[in-house]
């Protein structure tokens, strides 16, 4: 008696392991599935209504009267005392500059703009758009860099530490600037026949 050999004897073992992968697949999702199932039999069938919460929300730490500037105008950033030792900026292109650190840790030529020590006790903050440098917190630069380059959001970070993936450990304060001189107002008076 001949009996047929598989040309492909791979084959079957492909096709097994496949198998075999599609089953460790589809068991967790299936017991998904059912444990989804039983906790939707024990749910009430009549609406629960709970009590409104009362969510407190904390004063601003940081905070600005012109969130719209131009360039050449000053910026004035207002804090709520004491806060925290760091402030640091994110331009538009996401580039991260360090405005206040301690004066400890500047390098080469970096320098805060004040040090944290000062600026903990600040109430206010003024930045000029065209003069302000920071350290851009880049490999290799020794040296800080003009900060207000482009027109765009610039959004001003204050925190104890600054490099945090949870936004509430932070204050962040948007600004849009524009970088170019703010338009004169239109003064045209209609003439009068």
């Amino acid at each position: 008696m001949c009996v047929p050999t598989n040309p492909f004897p791979q084959t079957d073992f492909l096709f097994l392991k496949s198998l075999f992968m599609k089953l460790i697949l589809l068991l967790p999702a299936a017991g998904l599935l059912f444990s989804g199932a039983i906790s939707l039999d024990k749910m009430s069938h009549s609406p629960s209504v709970s009590p409104e919460k009362t969510i407190e929300t904390p004063a601003p730490q940081m905070w600005t009267k012109n969130a719209a500037l131009y360039k050449g105008e000053t910026l004035k950033l207002h804090f709520k005392t004491p806060h925290p030792q760091y402030l640091g900026v994110v331009d538009p292109d996401g580039r991260f500059f360090y405005v206040v650190f301690p004066k400890e840790n500047g390098s080469g030529k970096l320098k805060p703009y004040v040090s944290s020590e000062r600026f903990e006790k600040m109430k206010s903050l003024k930045i000029n758009t065209s003069t302000f440098k920071a350290d851009p917190y880049t490999h290799g630069v020794l040296e800080n860099k003009p900060v207000f380059t482009k027109s765009g959001t610039y959004r001003f970070v204050l925190g104890e530490n600054l490099h945090v993936d949870d936004t509430n450990a932070v204050t962040i304060l948007k600004v849009k600037y524009t970088h170019s001189a703010r338009p004169l107002p239109n003064t045209d008076i209609a003439a009068l026949d």
